[in-house]
C-alpha cells in the first residue's frame, strides 16, 4: 500500500509529507468544523460510539454551545 499511496501522490503532485492518516484525519476536522453532525463522522470514521470522535476533535466544536443557545433563544 505504501507504494501506491507515494505513486498517486506523485502523479497528484502533492509534495507535502502526508499519509492517508493525515487525510483521514483532515477530512474528519474539516467535516466538524464545517457544521457535520459528529454522529455522522463517528460513523464515517469506524468509531463504535461517539466518544472517540468526541475525544479526538472536541476542540473543533468550541461554537456549539454557543449556537444551541442562540437556537434555543430564537425558540422562545
Amino acid at each position: 500500500m505504501q507504494y501506491q499511496w507515494w505513486s498517486a501522490r506523485k502523479k497528484a503532485g502533492i509534495t507535502r509529507n502526508l499519509n492517508p492518516y493525515s487525510l483521514r484525519h483532515f477530512f474528519a476536522s474539516n467535516c466538524l468544523s464545517k457544521g457535520v453532525p459528529i454522529t455522522d463522522v463517528a460513523e464515517w470514521m469506524g468509531h463504535s460510539n461517539i466518544n472517540m470522535t468526541f475525544k479526538i476533535y472536541r476542540h473543533l466544536m468550541p461554537a456549539s454551545v454557543g449556537r444551541a443557545a442562540r437556537l434555543l433563544n430564537e425558540g422562545l
